[in-house]
């Protein structure tokens, strides 16, 4: 029997070139979005793999409905951003959390309802794209995480149109495949995941005044580092501690950080 994937209706999207976000926007900034996606087990499917099935393409819709949520809120400007590069960075920026999932017997099948959800703050997501215009290294490592994922994700949908339970010899080195392409999604998953957090970490925990011994012990070791006579600098992601003699100065944001010998005033 082959496997089938059956999906909630696809959205159309069409994001815009540029954007930015006015205040009138900002008073009503954030909401969830949520996207469903059912799928039916084959024979060989155990049900961790149709989670992680699922949850792939769960995530590709709630996604592009963020997207759609996203440019009804913006106003068309010049901008360095392609439509292609919004559109990665976005799914770069945003987190896809599982709200529920239920196995369903129906007929002679077992089946999936999975839902999903992100959170969107715009605000958040506009100083994100801010970023990514001034930070290329940031941008460039979006991007090349994206990049990879899309790459296996389109790697597992292919091996599920080439399985089969007439072929016991080639379904099992396919499913050995695949799980091997489930695990370094996960893990591409989880850096993410770190690196958008850190920030939040670093507003959460660090205070003016903490050591560099501190700091590290509350959010670890940052994702790089710079020195300008007796300042330190350090990244979170978003945020830029800057220490002076080992004590913590400011925080400042990235999209407000002006490189090497910056200074808090």
């Amino acid at each position: 029997m082959k496997l089938k994937f059956i999906s909630t209706t696809v959205f159309a999207i069409t994001i815009i070139s540029g954007f930015i976000f006015t205040p009138a926007v900002f008073a009503a900034s954030k909401e969830t979005i949520y996207a469903n996606y059912k799928y039916v087990l084959g024979d060989s499917d155990t049900k961790s793999d149709a989670k992680k099935i699922a949850f792939i393409e769960a995530k590709r819709l709630c996604l592009e409905k963020a997207g759609v949520y996203l440019e009804s809120h913006t106003e068309v400007l010049n901008s360095q951003l392609t439509n292609d590069q919004i559109k990665t960075y976005t799914g770069g920026i945003l987190k896809v959390e599982i709200v529920s999932e239920q196995f369903k017997a129906t007929d002679e099948t077992l089946t999936l309802f999975m839902e999903v959800k992100a959170e969107v703050d715009l605000k958040e997501v506009s100083d994100n794209l801010k970023r990514v215009k001034g930070d290329k290294k940031y941008a460039g490592k979006i991007q090349e995480q994206e990049k990879q994922l899309q790459s296996l994700e389109e790697k597992i949908r292919k091996m599920q149109q080439q399985l089969s339970s007439d072929d016991f010899d080639k379904t099992s080195k396919i499913r050995k495949e695949r799980k091997k392409v489930f695990s370094k999604i996960d893990e591409l998953e989880q850096i993410k995941n770190t690196i958008n957090s850190k920030a939040q970490e670093v507003a959460d925990n660090i205070e003016i005044g903490m050591s560099t011994e501190d700091v590290i012990k509350l959010v670890g070791q940052p994702r790089k580092n710079d020195k300008c006579l007796s300042k330190l600098y350090y990244n979170y992601g978003k945020s830029w501690i800057i220490f002076e003699s080992g004590i913590v100065r400011c925080i400042v944001p990235s999209d407000q950080f002006r490189g090497k010998c910056s200074s808090c005033r």
